[in-house]
């Protein structure tokens, strides 16, 4: 039958049944259009993506900021920081080298290191020509029996007891077993005594608590040094401080210290240099002494920049009357002849 439905193109014929389909003139003028619009877009930002990778390879070397000017803690160093663009050099036992901000609010120490002097393994430290040191040790019952008479007569002056502790676990107060004995031995033999109490406080009101314990066992002796805040980590995973953190140490520190001074004691407190700038707010506590920990091999100079008043020197000292090794130490700051105030 020839009806005008039934009339094909040749292309039409030869299509696959189902594939082919004819679209109206205009409709395949858009689509084009749409087509053209994709493609060109696509390449615009394929274009823009290579080159912002050209530049992220680029930009660290372009960019790459000058080293920071910094002031290392060295002898003929340690009056610089008088800026808050100073930073310290600390060597720490798990980074290396590190930077850390000076504290200019934290006064610097005025040693003239040229008055130190070593000589049989203990330091002294003179002033126009004259020792106007003194030399100490500081003990707890580790120290076993000690023959107060010759140690005083080995040329030392002063000696530091411990009081107590803190369990670091248990968190209980604690007396050190040979302090009354310290304490009356040292005094009979003529030493000046000061004493220090071994602090795992995690609050301001466990340090009260230990301020109040040490004054308690001090009642009555001629406590003439320093009374001294001790706090120390503790490498146990069992330590009740283990994830304490600075600023409650710091307020830790000067609640007992506060506690101390209000009794009519002199405040100090204890630390090495790496504690100090890493654990404590020393400018929250510079109106306290501070006694320095930094043993030395040989005659070295201590690295510590800030103020303090006693260092100590040595964990293997040898002194007559103590067997084995004890902690030896220098005082800068003339505590002897003068009593403090809360005896009773």
């Amino acid at each position: 039958m020839n009806d005008i439905t039934d009339v094909k193109t040749s292309a039409e014929k030869t299509a696959p049944h189902g594939r082919f389909f004819k679209l109206p003139v205009n409709a395949a003028i858009a689509l084009t259009a749409v087509s053209l619009t994709v493609i060109t877009s696509l390449s615009v930002a394929v274009a823009f993506l290579a080159a912002g990778i050209g530049k992220a390879e680029e930009t660290p070397h372009e960019t790459e900021p000058a080293a920071e000017e910094f002031v290392p803690v060295v002898n003929n160093r340690v009056y610089d920081f008088y800026s808050e663009d100073d930073v310290i050099l600390l060597d720490d036992s798990y980074y290396g080298d590190i930077w850390i901000p000076a504290f200019t609010s934290v006064p610097r120490h005025t040693y003239d290191y040229g008055g130190l002097a070593l000589e049989n393994g203990r330091y002294t430290y003179s002033e126009n020509g004259e020792i106007v040191s003194k030399t100490g040790i500081d003990v707890s019952y580790h120290q076993g029996d000690i023959d107060w008479k010759r140690v005083a007569a080995d040329g030392i002056d002063f000696a530091i007891m411990r009081v107590g502790y803190r369990g670091y676990e248990s968190g209980a107060l604690n007396l050190d077993e040979k302090f009354h004995e310290y304490m009356n031995g040292a005094l009979d033999a003529g030493l000046d005594v000061g004493v220090y109490f071994f602090s795992q406080a995690v609050t301001a009101d466990e340090a009260i608590e230990e301020a109040n314990f040490v004054m308690e066992q001090i009642q009555g002796y001629d406590v003439k040094y320093p009374v001294i805040f001790d706090w120390e980590i503790m490498e146990s995973e069992f330590a009740r401080t283990n994830e304490i953190a600075p600023h409650i140490v710091t307020e830790c520190a000067a609640a007992f210290c506060d506690t101390v001074s209000d009794g009519g004691y002199r405040p100090m407190v204890y630390g090495s240099r790496r504690f100090a700038l890493l654990k404590l707010d020393m400018s929250k506590l510079s109106d306290y002494g501070f006694w320095y920990a930094e043993y030395k091999d040989g005659h070295n100079e201590p690295v510590y920049p800030y103020d303090y008043q006693i260092w100590q020197y040595a964990s293997d000292g040898k002194v007559d009357g103590i067997d084995g090794d004890v902690d030896l130490n220098i005082c800068f700051t003339d505590y002897y002849g003068v009593t403090n105030v809360a005896l009773t």
